[in-house]
Formats: C-alpha cells, structure tokens, sequence
C-alpha cells in the first residue's frame, strides 16, 4: 500500500512513524551552505538548536536562516533563528538571513539565491537542509526538486526518537504531523515526488 492510495485519518501510528520518522539522518556531513527552514518564533528554538549543533560540529560555515514575518509580524522568523543561533553560540559572520520566504518551497528557493549571491553556483557540491524531525521528509523531497542537479542535497535533524513519541500526545506536534502528511500526499497526487511505501 502506497500513501496515495490511503486515508490520512486512517493511518496508524506505525505507518506515520514510518513515512515521517523513518531514517532521519542525524550525522552531520560537511557541506557548503545549510538552510535552516522558518517557523514561528514560538517553535523556531527547535530549529535553532539543530542547527547549532550542526554547525559546532563543523557541518557547515555558513548557515542561511530563512523566514518572513509570517505568524508573528513583529519580527521574522529569519532575525529570530540569527539572534537564537548567535545566543548559542554560533559566530554571528557565519548566518546569513533570508528574510522574504513564507513557507518551505520559499525556504529553498530563496536560500538558494542567497548562495547564488555569494558564491559560484557551479562551484557549490553540497547543501544541507536543516529543520525539525517532523518537516525533514517534506523539505528534504523538496529541496531535491528544486536545487540543481548538480548539487547533492542532503538533510539534517536531531531529536527524532522524542518528536516520534511526542507528536501522540502533543497538540501542536500532532497538527504537525497531519499537515506534513496531507502535503505529501498532495505533492505525490501532483506527480512532484515520488510515492510512498507504506
């Protein structure tokens, strides 16, 4: 059974485990540029603590935080990830902000201008994407659409095991999870990615 061809409410646990949760990379592979994607500053600590693993750990020299003013118009989601990664320590030289996308595809697409800016295009081999368990498989796909070809995309997370218990007893985790689940399923229906085996 494929994910097309079943209802979201109708899934188990263990078939959301598996298309969400299942073998997430969380070994940090050095890379170009990584692209932490936006969240609203309520949530974005999350995102902001991956990837400052990610960097401490040498992952990458430059992080690229991506997000507008989409759920709280006071500030973007872009400056918070910047002030949250500088707070943990990250080398403030090191991020670069993207403050104009409002969801994930934009998350991608406008990062990818921002390296287009500093950098060679041609000369860039690897691009980590970096964001929660939950959003990993969703903006993982996407970034494989959507950077070029040339480029080897790979994505980064921690805390699965958590996120993999949480999101059945949590509200917002929960809400997450059924929208991620929703949106793979809409872009396998739209012949964007490819289908998943349940």
């Amino acid at each position: 059974m494929f994910l097309s061809q079943t209802q979201i409410n109708g899934l188990t646990p263990a078939q959301i485990d598996s298309v969400l949760f299942g073998g997430l990379s969380e070994r940090a592979e050095k890379s170009d540029f990584a692209i932490v994607c936006g969240t609203s500053p309520k949530h974005a600590l999350i995102r902001a603590q991956i990837a400052a693993e990610f960097y401490k750990s040498g992952g990458t020299e430059r992080l690229i935080v991506s997000g507008a003013a989409v759920s709280d118009k006071t500030v973007t989601e872009s400056a918070f990830l910047k002030s949250e990664l500088i707070r943990l320590g990250v080398d403030e030289n090191a991020v670069i902000e993207e403050p104009h996308a409002r969801d994930t595809i934009q998350n991608l697409t406008c990062s990818l201008t921002e390296i287009c800016r500093r950098t060679d295009i041609m000369k860039v081999g690897r691009v980590t994407v970096i964001t929660e368990p939950f959003h990993l498989r969703r903006a993982l796909c996407l970034a494989k659409i959507l950077m070029p070809t040339f480029i080897e995309v790979r994505g980064y997370t921690n805390g699965a095991a958590v996120q993999r218990v949480q999101w059945k007893t949590d509200e917002r985790l929960s809400a997450c999870v059924k929208t991620e689940l929703e949106i793979l399923k809409q872009l396998i229906t739209k012949g964007r990615i490819e289908d998943i085996k349940l």
